[in-house]
């Protein structure tokens, strides 16, 4: 992908956010217009909140590109922006910054929440 950044995003390094992060485990599909048409690649979410969630993928993505999210748990869930990607060992670490907060309010939701929590 060009234009690719490593490392965080200085503007919003260490910013504390107000609501609760959620240690989870379960696989998104990531999608993006490229240069070369639509590109698509596989994630592990393992933590989400109601403003963004953290990835671990083998493939780097654009900080400040857009993408759309998909999860077999909890279908689309929406645009997200590229906040920073950080390689870590054999992989990147990705933190996404939704579009439009992630409602836990439904109760089906919730259900699924606590379905792909991972353990304390």
């Amino acid at each position: 992908m060009p234009g690719i950044r490593y490392g965080k995003d200085m503007a919003h390094a260490g910013t504390a956010r107000p609501e609760e992060r959620y240690p989870v485990d379960f696989r998104v599909f990531v999608s993006w217009q490229s240069h070369a048409g639509l590109a698509r690649v596989s994630a592990r979410c393992v933590n989400l909140s109601l403003s963004g969630m953290k990835l671990e993928t083998k493939d780097p993505l654009a900080v400040r590109s857009v993408v759309l999210l998909d999860s077999e748990h909890f279908g689309r869930m929406g645009t997200a922006a590229v906040r920073y990607c950080s390689r870590k060992h054999m992989s990147y670490e990705v933190g996404l910054q939704f579009s439009a907060p992630f409602s836990f309010s439904d109760p089906a939701r919730r259900k699924i929440l606590d379905r792909v929590l991972r353990p304390a």
